[in-house]
């Protein structure tokens, strides 16, 4: 377990430093962009591997509570909408102008609805420490930046559901042979 939680510091601790206002700007300066980037895509790299491997070690599981059927609905429910939201981070249109910050609400969304669904002490520190992050960070960019300007167009919202959607089917597919727990079934 110390495994996981070692690597989900690192890779949130990385991801944190936009957080701190002017941090990040500081070690760019201070290092240099590209000494920065090596540095900070390591570390994320090395915190990414800390944390599946931690996930994958984490056996047997420490099971906390037995979560109630609907939360596996909801979740069937919610990630569908968290993958049209990450892709509308790369998309311009509405869903990106209103949501502001659509990656970081997709991870709020996938990381809330799993960890509800889940009650293994190591799913609940993953999808946990996920959640927490990926709240606090939604509303301090929220509240440092301003919204994305207005687009013309439904083309960029379309593809977003659209690829979302693609993504979504392929995941019900994949989910079991990835993660061991089938979606449907």
């Amino acid at each position: 377990m110390l495994i996981l939680v070692a690597g989900l510091a690192l890779f949130l601790g990385v991801h944190s430093l936009q957080v701190v206002p002017g941090l990040r700007t500081r070690l760019r300066t201070g290092l240099g962009a590209t000494t920065y980037k090596l540095i900070y895509t390591v570390l994320s790299l090395v915190g990414l591997g800390l944390l599946i491997y931690g996930k994958i070690i984490a056996h047997p599981p420490v099971a906390i509570w037995a979560p109630p059927e609907w939360s596996r609905h909801l979740a069937f429910l919610v990630v569908p909408l968290s993958l049209i939201l990450l892709v509308s981070a790369y998309a311009p249109g509405h869903i990106r102008r209103i949501v502001r910050h659509p990656m970081l609400a997709s991870v709020v969304l996938w990381s809330g609805a799993h960890f509800l669904a889940n009650g293994e002490l190591s799913a609940m520190l993953l999808f946990g420490g996920f959640f927490v992050w990926s709240s606090i960070t939604y509303i301090s960019a929220c509240l440092r930046e301003t919204p994305p300007p207005v687009v013309k167009g439904w083309g960029g919202d379309l593809t977003a559901i659209v690829l979302g959607a693609l993504l979504a089917l392929i995941i019900i597919n994949v989910h079991m042979y990835l993660f061991g727990v089938a979606i449907i079934g």
